[in-house]
């Protein structure tokens, strides 16, 4: 049986600062490659999180399963697929009329 590990007793990560994007260098750099800078709205990418945070999720329906076919249990029957040709008389055989 496994043992579990020991929880980590006084270890916190980092506090992560915030990163603001130097976006007059980044339309400066753009430009001079003959690029425009666009930049997204933050007030309409938090408004379209938002919405779909806001979403109804979907109820899981598990679809229906079909009956099991009902298998014969009767024996089982030969059937003969093999043809003699020997005996047989072929289109191109027949002579042309």
């Amino acid at each position: 049986m496994p043992v579990p590990a020991p929880a980590a007793a006084g270890i916190t990560l980092p506090k992560v600062q915030a990163y603001a994007l130097p976006l007059q260098d980044l339309a400066q750099v753009a430009a001079s490659s003959g690029l425009q800078w666009v930049n997204s709205d933050a007030a309409k990418i938090a408004e379209a999180q938002a919405a779909i945070a806001a979403e109804i999720k979907p109820a899981h329906v598990p679809r229906e399963r079909p009956p099991l076919a009902v298998s014969d249990e009767g024996p089982l029957v030969l059937v003969e697929t093999k043809r003699d040709l020997g005996s047989m008389a072929l289109p191109f055989e027949q002579p042309a009329a």
